[in-house]
């Protein structure tokens, strides 16, 4: 269990950390709403706010998003810990994933009353329009993957590891006699 609450806290530290560097050089310099592409027509890096949730919905209570993510930090803590048996290593992994996205947006929350989002891409639809995807950050991702992974795990192969198999299985019907030799 020590290895495992490494990794978890390792790859939350680091994964908030890298999160909030990539915000503050992003917004270093260039002003909200602006943008710089990267790649022509695929991606490029802008600056803009969100105080609401994913994709900007529900901005009008930032109070309340805020008071989220804080009560967030230890509830994801305390799945990590819950439980006499320890966590896979893929729960290790995307709950460690998933606090370092919600750790990120924390502390954008707090230190500037909205989260930082500047990954911008565009894709073209089957009509040949290019649209582009909502501005979001690393940690969104982080939480995004993370959520998506531990769904994954948990549907599949949770059970499997639960659910305790009998020593030898007798087969639901016997086989069949082999067939007579050739004349």
């Amino acid at each position: 269990m020590r290895r495992q609450a490494a990794l978890f806290s390792a790859i939350a530290l680091l994964g908030a950390g890298l999160d909030l560097l990539t915000k503050h050089l992003a917004f270093r310099e260039g002003h909200e709403y602006s943008e710089v592409t990267v790649i022509d027509g695929f991606f490029s890096v802008g600056h803009t706010t969100n105080r609401g949730v994913v994709f900007g919905q529900f901005g009008e209570a930032p109070k309340l998003w805020l008071v989220v993510s804080i009560a967030a930090v230890p509830a994801i803590v305390a799945i990590f810990l819950a439980g006499k048996r320890p966590k896979g290593w893929i729960q290790t992994i995307t709950l460690g994933m998933i606090l370092a996205g919600t750790i990120g947006n924390m502390v954008d929350r707090i230190a500037f009353g909205a989260v930082r989002d500047f990954i911008k891409f565009y894709y073209r639809t089957p009509a040949g329009l290019e649209k582009a995807w909502p501005l979001f950050n690393l940690a969104d991702s982080f939480i995004c993957v993370g959520v998506f992974l531990l769904s994954i795990e948990m549907m599949f192969f949770e059970e499997k590891k639960a659910a305790p198999r009998p020593a030898a299985e007798a087969p639901a019907v016997a086989p069949a006699p082999p067939p007579p030799a050739g004349p």
